[in-house]
């Protein structure tokens, strides 16, 4: 996961080839738009990455008079992704050294979608398992993607997070089944969309069966929740849609890791078996190329003729997303 204000250095600096007053810099593998001669390459900055939410402070007004959430915007036919500021005119004076996380110290802080009507918590998730939160491509460092190795391209579906868990208990030699959102786990009790996709679902059963046949294996099935009354954009087909659910991947409880492309437990290579609807595969074993990161960032509008949020990218050894800047721009 990202943090979303750090220190970062500007590796590249070009002339808006369509403004004579911008310019676009580069910081790790985000493209921003700023004043024409405003920084030069090796320049220290407070880079605020995309779905941050800015304080309702001065330097941040230029910025929230569009929109307090950080997004990709288009300007003279280019595009900007994230917000590069300088420490003076945010007002810090501490420490230089990049990657540094400001984002508490300067008040900028994570967009989050509502959740469902009754989220009664029966407690923070345990066993290690992490919020479910890819990073996206322009966080990691380019000698770090797996550029030539085989990927899988899986559709990243505008809903909420949803986390179903099959956890074995050894002294009753029964399966501890269990409902959670993006941060915590429901109650037993408690009706809402996330509990009812999965109750509709009907094979909890088979996949208790499933589990116990590899050796009573604890997994958490992660997906997302989607339908009318959820994450109601207009540009978001699936708000539109019947309440549903599509896993993208599969925590190994017992191993606190996530099971990736090529892995046993790989959502995709159980799914069928387990009668458990996934995310798209929109395309399998291919290579990872820059023109294929490009093609779902930006070349791309829609998919099967309707507006996506973005693409993950599943690889042998993790997995990231891109997200299209076309939709994020209209969020």
């Amino acid at each position: 996961m990202e943090n979303l204000a750090t220190i970062q250095t500007i590796i590249q600096v070009e002339k808006h080839p369509n403004a004579d007053s911008l310019d676009i810099v580069r910081v790790l593998g985000y493209k921003c738009i700023v004043k024409r001669d405003q920084w030069k390459i090796g320049d220290k900055v407070i880079f605020i990455a995309p779905d941050s939410v800015l304080p309702d402070t001065q330097w941040a007004a230029f910025y929230n008079a569009r929109s307090s959430r950080v997004k990709a915007i288009q300007l003279r036919k280019e595009w900007s992704f994230g917000i590069v500021e300088s420490a003076q005119n945010i007002g810090y004076t501490g420490a230089m050294d990049d990657g540094l996380d400001v984002s508490e110290i300067i008040g900028v802080t994570k967009y989050a979608p509502p959740e469902p009507q009754d989220n009664s918590a029966a407690g923070v998730y345990g066993n290690g398992i992490p919020k479910t939160d890819e990073t996206r491509w322009q966080g990691i460092r380019a000698n770090n993607l797996p550029i030539g190795e085989m990927v899988d391209v899986t559709q990243k579906i505008d809903g909420q997070s949803l986390s179903w868990l099959f956890e074995y208990k050894k002294e009753t030699d029964s399966y501890d089944i269990s409902v959670g959102g993006r941060s915590f786990i429901f109650k037993k009790f408690v009706q809402n969309n996330y509990t009812r996709n999965v109750a509709a679902l009907g094979v909890a059963e088979k996949i208790e069966k499933f589990l116990r046949s590899h050796g009573n294996v604890s997994l958490c099935f992660r997906g997302e929740s989607y339908g009318v009354g959820i994450q109601k954009f207009s540009h978001n087909p699936h708000a539109k849609k019947p309440l549903g659910v599509s896993f993208f991947s599969v925590w190994n409880i017992d191993d606190r890791r996530y099971e990736f492309k090529g892995s046993k437990f790989y959502i995709h290579n159980i799914a069928s078996e387990l009668s458990l609807p996934t995310v798209p595969l929109l395309e399998k074993d291919v290579v990872l190329t820059w023109d294929l990161i490009k093609k779902y960032d930006e070349d791309l509008k829609q998919i099967n003729g309707e507006p996506f949020e973005g693409v993950v990218i599943q690889h042998l050894n993790g997995s990231f997303k891109v997200i299209n800047k076309h939709y994020d721009s209209k969020k």
